[in-house]
């Protein structure tokens, strides 16, 4: 099966993630597009909010109806952080052939990433920008798309970012039109991020 692998801490998912990982799924011509939750991921541990169970249900609430999306757990239960290169590699042995989709704000970071020349050996990495996003005024991204002829698709995404999310929640603005509705529903039960 030709799979995206989207990781990321989605804390908490919002309708960009969603639209990036659809339109990717169309774009790639990709069978599904599997959403990761990292379990721990070691780069931003400080800024972290929810659990990572809490992550990992607020994933399946956002993709449950979305044939061409689903949520793995694979990092949650993994002990030790989450490098995506173990998921890569977890995913090949089941049979996938696998491509890995990051944001551009990701592969600008990939530096600071656990061997990030090994991922590249292991599969191939797909940037996703957003439309009007200059990917020309980035050195850190011209220079990796230089060295692994890094592929870059425009995805239909609107500019959201959790961080965003979190604080409008913590000011008590509604964010439905922000974040998938059962998503909203299940932080607000939970009272997560007030």
């Amino acid at each position: 099966m030709f799979v995206g692998l989207f990781g990321g801490t989605f804390d908490p998912i919002h309708n960009g993630h969603i639209e990036a990982a659809n339109s990717a799924h169309l774009i790639l011509k990709l069978d599904k597009v599997i959403m990761v939750p990292a379990g721990d991921p070691y780069l931003k541990r400080t800024k972290l909010v929810a659990s990572p169970k809490e992550r990992y249900r607020m994933v399946s609430l956002a993709v449950r109806k979305i044939p061409s999306l689903e949520v793995s757990d694979i990092e949650i239960f993994r002990p030790g952080p989450s490098y995506t290169i173990d998921t890569v590699r977890e995913l090949k042995r089941e049979g996938h052939e696998v491509i890995v989709l990051l944001g551009m704000d990701s592969i600008i970071e990939m530096d600071e990433w656990q061997d990030p020349d090994l991922l590249h050996s292991e599969c191939e990495v797909v940037g996703l920008t957003r439309p009007g996003f200059q990917i020309d005024k980035s050195k850190s991204y011209l220079s990796r798309q230089r060295k692994y002829s890094l592929r870059t698709i425009e995805v239909n995404s609107p500019e959201i970012s959790s961080t965003r999310v979190r604080n409008l929640i913590q000011d008590g603005v509604d964010v439905a039109d922000l974040i998938p509705q059962e998503v909203n529903e299940y932080i607000k039960e939970q009272k997560l991020y007030h």
